[in-house]
């Protein structure tokens, strides 16, 4: 866009000169300078021109002004900000970090919390996002423009590019630079996917630092797991991985051998552990766009769709879990998430642990394998024809006769025999289960006197129903 266009939007009578009409607003600094807006070449940092911050018009018609009713510097924090939105520093900062939420989170947690400006930039010194710290909002952007260290258009900082190429600058050190007038301290932040980010906080107040630093680092486990989830490491020769993992589920004995030939490594040795999660779909078409999920691979095979998630931070799985239930209850609907594994050929397993989960879990919302194994395994015990040779009599007996009480059993003995817990969770009175316990017993004589009679009895109650 053209700087004559963008002040089209922001100012109501301005004036340039030849020289200015036809600068870009993605390729220039600007800098602010008593009233007078500098406009300067981001490669040479050479000055371009001058914009006058006026209140009235001026009689010499050949320089360039803008009149406006607030002060130049509150007006040339205004036009930063408009620079910043129109250059959407904040939505790539989203996509860098892979999804929108977390990042407002993480900034608006740092604004609230900090005193120091923070700056963020990607691998290549390309300004991510920043948060101004809580005593003047936007400070970090007109002294970092100022100093000539953020170029507008977003293109690598050559003197950034200089500074953290010097051997001199060690990451996890306050650093000094002829030409920026405050120190900084830089962090390089590495990345699961070998990718790494810099960090720096501008030393405003140095008192402060050591404070600042301890909130920043609290959230950077946050920002370093959610980074380049879409550069997802594993590859198939063809660059079909979907299409090998959906033929890993149709021919569950497919072997080693022929895995490893369609892959670029080794499916015994996977570079970070991973998880399967299915998304019981409602209709087709439908994914939970603007999730963390859209990072990851997917594809759609019986009536789920099937997400391989990686689980090389405890961060990955909690954010996935806090950002798709909304959309699960919206669309009433349900997930499962298997447990981890290391080997691309256990592949199918755990896709049916994830599927498992969401038969035996709740009909809406996240439902995790590790939570309904023990279920999984009863399920999976009762199939045997001949399991009513090993069950009690004497439960079966009550379960028939009385189903109240078979509850009552039931309820008290997963409480571990609890009998506060297995009141409240029944919504009786205290004395009214003890009358019910009484009568099992008396009734049909079931005891539970020793560990193994417990542990027996416990069974057959589950097993039974």
């Amino acid at each position: 866009m053209k700087l004559k266009l963008f002040l089209d939007s922001i100012v109501d009578s301005y004036n340039l000169n030849n020289k200015l009409l036809d600068v870009e607003i993605n390729q220039v600094n600007f800098k602010l300078h008593s009233n007078t807006i500098q406009i300067v070449d981001p490669l040479s940092q050479q000055l371009i021109g001058n914009i006058l911050i006026v209140d009235k018009k001026p009689r010499n018609n050949d320089e360039s002004w803008l009149i406006t009713k607030n002060s130049a510097a509150t007006f040339f924090t205004e036009f930063q900000s408009k620079i910043i939105q129109y250059l959407k520093w904040e939505d790539q900062l989203s996509q860098s970090l892979s999804y929108k939420q977390p990042v407002k989170r993480i900034l608006h947690v740092l604004q609230q919390k900090i005193i120091n400006p923070l700056l963020i930039f990607d691998s290549s010194l390309k300004l991510l996002g920043h948060s101004s710290g809580s005593r003047n909002q936007l400070s970090d952007w007109q002294k970092s423009v100022r100093a000539g260290y953020i170029s507008v258009s977003g293109k690598t900082n050559p003197k950034l590019a200089e500074l953290f190429n010097s051997t001199e600058i060690i990451s996890g050190q306050v650093c000094r630079l002829s030409g920026f007038k405050l120190p900084f301290y830089l962090q390089e932040i590495i990345l699961r996917n070998d990718d790494h980010f810099y960090m720096i906080i501008v030393l405003e107040d140095q008192r402060k630092f050591q404070k600042d630093l301890a909130v920043i680092e609290s959230v950077t486990d946050k920002i370093a797991a959610t980074v380049g989830l879409h550069n997802f490491p594993y590859q198939s020769r063809g660059g079909n991985l979907e299409g090998l993992l959906r033929d890993i589920l149709v021919r569950p004995n497919i072997s080693i051998n022929e895995i490893q030939n369609r892959l670029q490594f080794d499916p015994h040795r996977l570079k970070r552990p991973l998880r399967v999660l299915c998304l019981k779909t409602p209709h087709p078409n439908l994914q939970p766009l603007g999730t963390i999920l859209t990072k990851f691979v997917v594809f759609h095979y019986e009536q789920y769709d099937v997400y391989v998630i990686e689980d090389s931070n405890p961060t990955i799985i909690k954010t996935i879990i806090q950002e798709l239930e909304p959309y699960l209850k919206a669309n009433s609907t349900c997930a499962g998430i298997s447990n981890a594994f290391i080997q691309l050929h256990q592949f199918n397993q755990f896709y049916q642990q994830a599927v498992r989960a969401i038969k035996l879990g709740k009909s809406i919302g996240i439902n995790e394998y590790h939570d309904y194994i023990a279920a999984d395994l009863i399920d999976h015990i009762s199939q045997d024809q001949s399991l009513s040779n090993y069950l009690s009599k004497k439960v079966l007996e009550l379960k028939e006769k009385d189903q109240k009480l078979f509850q009552t059993l039931k309820t008290f003995l997963i409480n571990r025999e609890n009998k506060k817990e297995t009141a409240i969770e029944l919504q009786i009175h205290r004395s009214t289960l003890n009358y019910r316990l009484s009568k099992i017993e008396e009734k049909y004589n079931i005891k539970l006197t020793t560990s193994n009679q417990y542990l027996y009895t416990l069974l057959s109650t589950l097993l039974i129903d």
